[in-house]
C-alpha cells in the first residue's frame, strides 16, 4: 500500500527548517528521509509522506498545520531575541539554542496569559520598581531582602552538594515573579544560563549539567541582568557587574570577611570552609575572596589551580534522575503551580494543561505530589 503524501507548502517546510538552523543532512536524519528527498520536498519537486511531515513538525517544534499555510509566518530574527538574552552565544545559534529560546518565550507568554485568566497581578513589577529606585550600591541588599533569604538561613544550609542552595535561591527568585527553568540538552561550553526579559514575567534558564551550587550562582548572575534592564542601564563591563551582583547577594562582603576571619589553615582550606558555609563552589568563593582583598592574587591563582585539578563534579542526578524532579526543573516550579491553579479554577482544560507542561494527564497527581514535597522542604 502506498504511503500517504503530505501536500505541505514547500516554502513553509524550508522556512521551518531554516528558522531552527538545521542543515539538510541533520534535518533529513530526524525526519527519516534522505537530504535529496527533503530538498525535493522543499523545492516542490517531491513530497514527504504524512509520517515524515509529522516527524518534521516534531523536529522543528512546529504545529503540523503550519506546514499547510499559504506562506511562511513572520517572526523576530535571532538578533531580536539576542537583545533579550544577555548571555546567549552570538548568532547564528545552533538548533538546540534556537528551540530552547523559542520554548522559553512561549512559556513566558503562556504564564502571562494564565495570570490574566486568574486575574492575578504579576509580581515582577514590584521587584523591578524597587531595584530601579535603589542607589546602585544598595541593589544587592535590596534584591536579597526581596528574595526573602536571610543570612542566618543561608548559613544553616551547610550544603556541600548544592541542591538545597539551588532550590532555595530558585524559590526566592521565583517569589519575585521570575520563571526559573533548567535544561540539560545544551553543552556547558555553549551556555551556562541566560535571562529573557519581559515586562510581566521574565525568565531565567540555567544548565542542569552544571554543579548545583554553580547553577544557583548563575541564576543570581542572570537576575543581575534583569536588574540592569529594569534600571535601563548597561555598564561598560556588564558581565563583571553581574558577577559582582551575584557575589554580593550570595556572599555579602561584610559577612564573607567575618567568616574568613574565623577560618584557619592554608588558603585552600579556608576557601573550602567558606564554600561549605555559604553553599557556594570553592571557585566562586576564591574569586570573591580576591575581589574583597581577603586573598592576594598569587594565593588566589594557586587555590584556583588546586581546585581545577580536583575530580570534576559528578552530578548525583545522573542517569536520568527522578522523572518528576526533572520535569519540575525543566518547566519551572512557578509555571507548574500557575498551570495547576488555572486548572483548578477551570480556566484551563486538561489537554491544554498537558500541552503546556509536557506531562501526560495521568501523571498530574504525582507531579503535584513531588511539587508539594519540594515546597514543604523549602519552608
Amino acid at each position: 500500500m502506498a504511503k500517504a503524501s503530505a501536500n505541505v507548502n514547500p516554502a513553509v517546510l524550508r522556512w521551518a527548517r531554516e528558522s531552527v538552523g538545521f542543515d539538510l543532512v541533520d534535518a533529513a536524519k530526524k525526519i527519516s528521509t534522505s537530504p535529496e528527498k527533503l530538498l525535493a520536498a522543499e523545492s516542490g519537486t517531491g513530497k514527504l509522506t504524512l509520517r515524515q511531515a509529522e516527524k518534521a513538525a516534531d523536529a522543528y517544534e512546529r504545529p503540523l498545520a503550519m506546514f499547510f499555510m499559504s506562506e511562511p509566518p513572520i517572526e523576530p530574527t535571532q538578533e531580536a531575541h539576542l537583545r533579550q538574552l544577555p548571555d546567549a552565544p552570538p548568532p547564528p545559534w545552533p538548533p538546540e539554542m534556537v528551540l530552547l529560546t523559542r520554548r522559553i518565550h512561549e512559556r513566558q507568554e503562556a504564564a502571562n496569559e494564565l495570570l490574566e485568566l486568574l486575574d492575578e497581578t504579576p509580581s515582577w513589577p514590584e521587584f523591578s520598581n524597587r531595584v530601579a529606585a535603589a542607589p546602585e550600591s544598595a541593589i544587592p541588599s535590596v534584591a536579597r531582602e526581596m528574595l526573602g533569604i536571610s543570612l542566618d538561613e543561608q548559613l544553616s544550609w551547610r550544603d556541600g552538594v548544592g541542591y538545597t542552595a539551588l532550590n532555595q535561591w530558585t524559590h526566592g527568585i521565583e517569589g519575585v515573579g521570575v520563571l526559573v527553568m533548567q535544561t540539560g540538552g545544551i553543552p556547558l561550553s555553549l551556555m551556562r544560563g541566560f535571562a529573557s526579559m519581559s515586562d510581566a514575567v521574565p525568565a531565567i534558564v540555567v544548565n542542569s549539567q552544571d554543579d548545583p551550587r554553580a547553577r544557583a550562582y548563575t541564576a543570581l548572575h542572570e537576575l543581575g541582568h534583569l536588574c540592569l534592564i529594569a534600571r535601563g542601564e548597561q555598564p561598560a563591563l556588564v558581565e563583571r557587574w553581574c558577577e559582582e551582583f551575584a557575589g554580593d547577594v550570595a556572599a555579602p562582603p561584610s559577612a564573607l570577611a567575618a567568616a574568613f576571619a574565623r577560618t584557619h589553615g592554608s588558603p585552600l582550606a579556608r576557601v573550602d570552609a567558606l564554600a561549605r558555609e555559604f553553599s557556594l563552589t570553592p571557585a566562586a568563593i576564591a574569586v570573591r575572596c580576591r575581589r574583597n582583598e581577603l586573598l592576594n592574587q598569587e594565593e588566589t591563582n594557586t587555590v584556583l589551580a588546586e581546585i581545577q585539578n580536583r575530580r570534576r563534579f559528578d552530578d548525583e542526578e545522573g542517569g536520568g534522575g527522578n522523572y518528576y524532579t526533572t520535569q519540575i526543573g525543566r518547566v519551572g516550579p512557578s509555571f507548574i503551580r500557575l498551570v495547576f491553579a488555572a486548572l483548578a479554577n477551570q480556566a484551563l482544560t486538561y489537554p491544554s494543561a498537558s500541552s503546556l507542561l509536557g506531562v501526560k494527564v495521568n501523571n498530574f497527581d504525582k507531579l503535584r505530589e513531588h511539587l508539594d514535597r519540594r515546597e514543604r522542604a523549602l519552608t
